[in-house]
């Protein structure tokens, strides 16, 4: 195996933009909650309330956007409808359907009330009925779990009660070891702010997860990582596999924003498929870990090139140009603007495959396909097959949106 690893001064993402928000630790589950996060609620309350049902995974995005127009009722938690989950409606709620919110059915079903089989229940035996009850619309309804780690999101009202909901939340989750509060993005690489309130110090923010048949470590506290697209990371692969039979022979493979990962490992993993991996990320704490990630993976003994830099600055190397057979490209907030410079890495010799994915206006989906087009074309890249479709809801104005090109 050869192993280059270089590293050089980089400038950011001018977006100062997260990226898309992260949800479970389960690789082919779309939903927002793990089985450990779902409150286990019976129907005990008589009376029935609205709920407004959204696909699993938005169920984040529309619940901010509810609390947003006081129309989230706090005092019950959110449901599963099937494969879906439904939202308790505040008595605000207007009876009839704002716009945006058409595409969805209102419900009523009986209300549930809380057990001790949920961190609710585990955190109103600590603090009491009293005080349970006096910050009862504040409580988080949600979280995310990350291997051994639980991230949570509280309310100003509530930061008093810190250490007692991490205690009642690592009560429930019998994996997590940590838990800690998100109090939003900071810094040049737009890194989470996470401040421990449970667990160990001396651990850190490093944890193992298991996704897509490979296992691996990431660090919220030094880099992005969601597991919510997993399963277009199994298209991939997918992808991957076909391109190897109709080329025969092993793809060069290209990352520029490879983060932890997490898209590589699938590939990495699968055996006979990959030649060359040239994995990129801005961020050198990320970096680091990536590298160890894609050498505890390699048992293919695959020739890895792991850099730090601009990846807009990767075709400055003329040996790059052309290469890769596969590139892939998830920057969501700065993906079109970072394509004129991404798309000569592909081959122009052979059938070659953009995948990416870029955050848009939904209105902007058909435009965002016609300005792709014409940049393959100006590139002199014949387009075979060309794919952009929403894969989820980013906002109530915007999308997340898939991006697949075959050219030749």
């Amino acid at each position: 195996m050869q192993l280059l690893i270089a590293s050089t001064a980089s400038r950011v993402n001018k977006s100062g933009l997260p990226g898309p928000m992260p949800t479970n630790q389960r690789p082919f589950d779309e939903n927002l909650f793990s089985e450990d996060m779902k409150l286990k609620s019976p129907l005990d309350v008589p009376n029935p309330m609205r709920y407004l049902v959204v696909p699993s995974q938005e169920t984040e995005i529309w619940k901010e956007y509810l609390i947003s127009k006081e129309w989230l009722e706090r005092k019950y938690s959110i449901e599963n409808e099937g494969d879906k989950r439904a939202i308790p409606l505040s008595k605000f709620f207007p009876n009839k359907l704002p716009a945006n919110l058409t595409n969805f059915e209102i419900i009523e079903k009986n209300a549930p009330i809380i057990t001790p089989n949920d961190y609710l229940g585990h955190l109103k035996k600590h603090i009491g009925d009293i005080e349970f009850h006096k910050f009862e619309e504040f409580w988080p309804q949600s979280f995310d779990l990350i291997g051994e780690l639980v991230i949570v999101k509280i309310e100003k009202e509530i930061e008093k009660f810190a250490e007692e909901i991490s205690h009642s939340m690592l009560s429930q989750n019998k994996r997590a070891t940590r838990v800690f509060q998100d109090l939003g993005v900071q810094g040049e690489f737009r890194v989470r702010r996470l401040n421990l309130i449970g667990g160990s110090k001396s651990l850190g923010g490093e944890t193992k997860v298991k996704e897509n048949g490979a296992e691996f470590v990431v660090d919220p506290t030094k880099g992005y990582y969601s597991p919510r697209l997993a399963n277009e990371r199994l298209e991939t692969l997918e992808c991957a596999i076909y391109l190897k039979q109709k080329l025969k022979r092993k793809l060069n493979i290209c990352d520029p924003y490879a983060g932890f990962g997490p898209a590589l490992m699938p590939l990495i993993k699968e055996s006979g498929l990959v030649n060359y991996i040239l994995a990129n990320d801005l961020n050198p704490e990320v970096t680091k870990i990536l590298e160890k990630n894609l050498i505890a993976n390699n048992k293919e003994k695959i020739t890895l090139q792991i850099k730090c830099k601009d990846a807009r600055k990767l075709i400055e190397n003329p040996k790059n140009g052309g290469l890769f057979d596969l590139l892939l490209v998830n920057l969501p907030h700065s993906t079109i603007e970072h394509l004129p410079l991404l798309v000569r890495l592909l081959n122009n010799n052979s059938t070659a495959i953009l995948r990416a994915w870029s955050i848009i206006e939904s209105e902007k989906i058909k435009q965002m396909e016609d300005d792709i087009k014409k940049l393959f074309t100006s590139l002199k890249y014949p387009i075979s097959k060309i794919i952009v479709k929403p894969v989820r809801t980013y906002s109530p104005t915007q999308v997340y949106a898939k991006i697949e090109i075959w050219t030749n």
